[in-house]
């Protein structure tokens, strides 16, 4: 098969033009994952604002109480990585760093070492979904 100048030449043109379609399409993919992100953060401050709602945030010894596990239990499992970043708030304090868990983020992930028993309904959760 003998390609011609021309035939060469268009080829290299449509694979310029396909890369910068890809290009954009992985940009648009970028800012719109970033949208979303930034929707996320919003709908939680707004979620949290509203005083109908329960406290999203809860100290390791809520989250503790809640899952009946130990405070100390919480921390290791922090220290370890069970808990995704959605899943803690940092909260500094002069040299101190207090730390909050996401009520339901929290929640999900420990379900996934363990199963969850419920303080309130005495309900056993194999997974929070």
């Amino acid at each position: 098969m003998n390609l011609s100048y021309a035939d060469i030449h268009q080829m290299k043109a449509d694979l310029k033009d396909m890369m910068r379609a890809i290009n954009d399409l992985t940009n648009n993919s970028k800012s719109t994952q970033d949208e979303v992100a930034q929707l996320r953060v919003d709908f939680d401050c707004l979620n949290d604002a509203i005083p109908a709602n329960p406290n999203v945030w809860l100290r390791p010894s809520e989250l503790g109480d809640l899952v009946k596990i130990s405070t100390s239990t919480v921390t290791k499992y922090r220290n370890e990585g069970i808990f995704k970043k959605s899943s803690i708030k940092e909260v500094k304090r002069g040299k101190r760093i207090d730390f909050y868990y996401h009520r339901i983020n929290a929640i999900k992930d420990l379900s996934v070492i363990r199963p969850i028993q419920m303080n309130n309904n005495k309900k056993l959760l194999d997974k929070f979904v």
